[in-house]
């Protein structure tokens, strides 16, 4: 009962139409997704712990706010481990959180192209057709038919890089995060170049990741101390309605779209200059065989199985165990080993059922185990990036790691908006139906006719 005279307050809010969105919300995906991570999450947690949906363990609406700063830790953290992928180290996080105090930081993948022609050849092809001859001297003769086919050799050369700047691109805060050259020869049966001639450059795709890195805070500001996360929403501010809507959550869910679009531009940017030239690079199937090379670059497409850490997770905790979680306790320790971790931003709420702070450093390690396990599968499956081909475990590994950047930017949106949906289901429980506009204007039509007598009530 106090729970339902808690959230009926806010039922008005909660029917307002979203300014910020990714994605509908999914229910039924999303809690699918869930699922198969808490499948996995439980193979990371203690065997006695049991974490479940949000809805299904009694709590506050406080609790929902906690909730919501768990999961947007979460997703930004999980961000920060697939920025690490992309190159972005200890260091160069500590030099680009100092950029971003002052100027806009931006990530930018850009690259060219040079197509070279090599040689034209000429050889004989040899027809599995037969002609027989007879003779009424010599007898039967057969001879075969043989084809002279011209082709034409060209080389393509691929070079391209992902720089992070402040400020306007070419000063003097610019960081190489990584990148690569590469080449592939090309054959052709017409003496048309393959690709234009000359250099090309490729328009380069770029976005702001200034707002994430201003959530990223040294403690204390020692030099070389762990980064860590401490999101949180301002309850007293004045745009702030309910744990998904208020300006904080609003700021993630836009830097994650911007991150979502960018992550999408790149893997169409690899797809088509690299992996589809790379297809047809001889040097690339003599290595992997053809079937192999193919199962690489379906990889890159087909749906990730990698662990997201972004899960709107509860778990009911004796009592006895509420002065360990207040302390930031849980299985996974201080988060060593991964680029950023999260501080005990939530600790004075003892009570609460959200996952204890070394729980969300736990999964943070689970996600980088797998991404290194991926990566070593990538390496022993491709060639090695020195070789000098145009495919390589460097554009397999940026091309998975911003599809992985994506996922965990789309399940914070869809994070946030299931902590939305289970308030908006509690308010119809409490209330027993959804009360629209027209339901008010009925009440309203109804108790407005008592204020006139039969023959004054308007008609």
């Amino acid at each position: 009962a106090s729970q339902a005279e808690d959230l009926l307050p806010r039922l008005a809010v909660v029917s307002r139409p979203r300014t910020t969105t990714m994605i509908q919300f999914d229910e039924h995906g999303f809690r699918r997704r869930v699922e198969e991570a808490l499948v996995t999450l439980q193979k990371v947690l203690h065997s006695t712990r049991r974490p479940t949906f949000a809805l299904d363990v009694p709590h506050s609406y406080e609790d929902k706010y906690l909730l919501a700063e768990f999961v947007t830790n979460c997703g930004l953290a999980a961000q920060c481990t697939c920025l690490e992928a992309l190159g972005v180290g200890t260091q160069q996080l500590a030099t680009l959180v100092e950029w971003s105090a002052s100027e806009t930081v931006t990530l930018r993948l850009a690259g060219r192209q040079r197509c070279t022609f090599l040689r034209e050849e000429e050889r004989e092809v040899e027809s599995k057709a037969k002609v027989v001859k007879e003779s009424t001297i010599f007898g039967k003769s057969e001879q075969k038919v043989v084809t002279r086919v011209n082709e034409w050799f060209w080389k393509i050369d691929v070079e391209w890089e992902l720089v992070a700047y402040a400020g306007t691109m070419g000063g003097p805060r610019q960081l190489r995060l990584q990148g690569r050259s590469g080449s592939a020869q090309l054959k052709t049966t017409t003496s048309a170049t393959p690709e234009p001639a000359g250099q090309v450059e490729f328009i380069p795709t770029e976005v702001p990741i200034t707002w994430l890195l201003q959530q990223v805070k040294l403690p204390g500001g020692l030099v070389g101390a762990a980064h860590v996360l401490s999101f949180k929403i301002d309850r007293d501010a004045e745009g702030c309605r309910t744990p998904r809507r208020n300006p904080q959550v609003e700021a993630a869910l836009h830097a994650a779209r911007e991150l979502c679009a960018w992550s999408k531009r790149v893997c169409q940017f690899m797809n088509q200059r690299i992996f589809s030239k790379a297809e047809r690079c001889a040097k690339v199937q003599a290595h992997t065989g053809r079937d192999g090379f193919l199962a690489l670059i379906a990889s890159t497409h087909q749906p990730s199985e990698l662990f997201v850490p972004v899960l709107p997770l509860f778990e009911a905790r004796p009592a006895e165990e509420e002065a360990d979680a207040a302390g930031g306790g849980g299985d996974g320790g201080d988060g060593d080993g991964t680029l950023v971790s999260v501080t005990a931003a939530a600790a004075e709420a003892a009570s609460t059922p959200v996952l204890r702070i070394g729980d969300i450093n736990a999964m943070l390690a689970e996600q980088r185990r797998a991404l290194e396990a991926k990566w070593a599968t990538l390496a022993d499956a491709c060639p090695p990036a020195d070789d000098g081909s145009l495919l390589s475990p460097v554009e397999l590994k940026l091309s998975i790691a911003v599809k992985h950047l994506d996922d965990c930017c789309s399940q914070l949106s869809q994070g946030v908006d299931y902590i939305e949906a289970m308030l908006k289901k509690q308010l119809l429980d409490a209330v027993g139906r959804l009360v629209t506009p027209a339901d008010f204007q009925r009440y309203m039509d109804f108790h407005g006719q008592r204020l006139f007598k039969p023959e004054y009530a308007p008609k």
